[in-house]
Formats: structure tokens, C-alpha cells, sequence
């Protein structure tokens, strides 16, 4: 029976894949597919480019997740106000609308508290976790993993 950390070994060598198809289309030098050789006067060329353009977004959502489980953890720490009122690490990394942070929580679904990724928003009043509202942000444990 594989586990979970047979699963992710696996989801490792399918990025190395995602990653070559991806740089086949031309993705990363366009963010789409308008480096590739296509008759735009043919009906059935613009069906395939179209549904390759779908694939290709999502396979490069599954990249970026993926990619994300491999970098390493550089820091944890609790947060605290910083400068400008934005909540910071020990190190100083630091959050503000629209940060990816990577938080442990706890909630009514599990026994135990969980890390999560998600990002960082303000009310008007104070920042926020989005789909955790109810977590406050003042000590909460926080990783940092390293730069993509």
C-alpha cells in the first residue's frame, strides 16, 4: 500500500514532466500558448489550442503546488507586529495583502492543529487570514519556506 510520502516522491518526478511539457508549449515564455505554431483558419487546430490552453494553466497550478512542497523550510516562528502594522517572523519576513503564508491552525474538522497554506488579507482593521478568520494573527506559528 503506498503512503503519503511515497505519493509526494511520486508527485515530485510528475513535476519533472509537468515542467518539460510545459517548456515544450512554449508556457513559461509567454504565460500562454501564443508561442506555438497554429493555423488560426483551422477550425479543428483552434478546438486543440484551446483545450491545451486550459491544460496547460492548470498543469502550471499543479507545478506551482508541487514546487511549493519541495522548497525547504527556512524559518518558524510567531508572528508579531512590525512596522506599519504588518505582522512579521523573528526574521523578519513579513505579511501584507495577498502574502501566501503557511500557518498552523486549529479548527472543528480536525483533532489536531495543521499547517495550512493560504493568504493574508486586511478588513480595514487588521490583517487576516482568508478561510480562517476566526485564527488570530498576533503569535500565530508561521513557516517560511525558502524562495521559489
Amino acid at each position: 500500500m503506498a503512503d503519503l510520502q511515497m505519493a509526494l516522491e511520486e508527485a515530485f518526478k510528475l513535476n519533472r514532466d509537468i515542467e518539460r511539457f510545459l517548456k515544450f508549449t512554449t508556457y513559461p515564455d509567454y504565460c500562454d500558448l501564443s508561442g506555438l505554431d497554429i493555423d488560426f483558419n483551422d477550425g479543428e487546430q483552434l478546438l486543440i489550442w484551446e483545450e491545451l490552453r486550459v491544460i496547460t494553466d492548470r498543469l502550471a497550478d499543479v507545478q506551482d503546488f508541487i514546487s511549493y512542497l519541495a522548497r525547504p523550510i527556512v524559518e518558524m516562528s510567531r508572528l508579531r507586529k512590525g512596522i506599519a502594522e504588518k505582522y512579521r517572523t523573528a526574521k523578519g519576513h513579513y505579511y501584507d495583502c495577498g502574502s501566501i503564508i503557511e500557518a498552523l491552525v486549529s479548527d472543528e474538522y480536525h483533532e489536531v492543529p495543521y499547517w495550512t497554506r493560504t493568504t493574508v488579507e486586511h478588513n480595514g482593521k487588521d490583517y487576516y487570514l482568508v478561510g480562517y478568520r476566526s485564527v488570530p494573527m498576533k503569535s500565530l506559528r508561521v513557516r517560511v519556506r525558502s524562495a521559489g
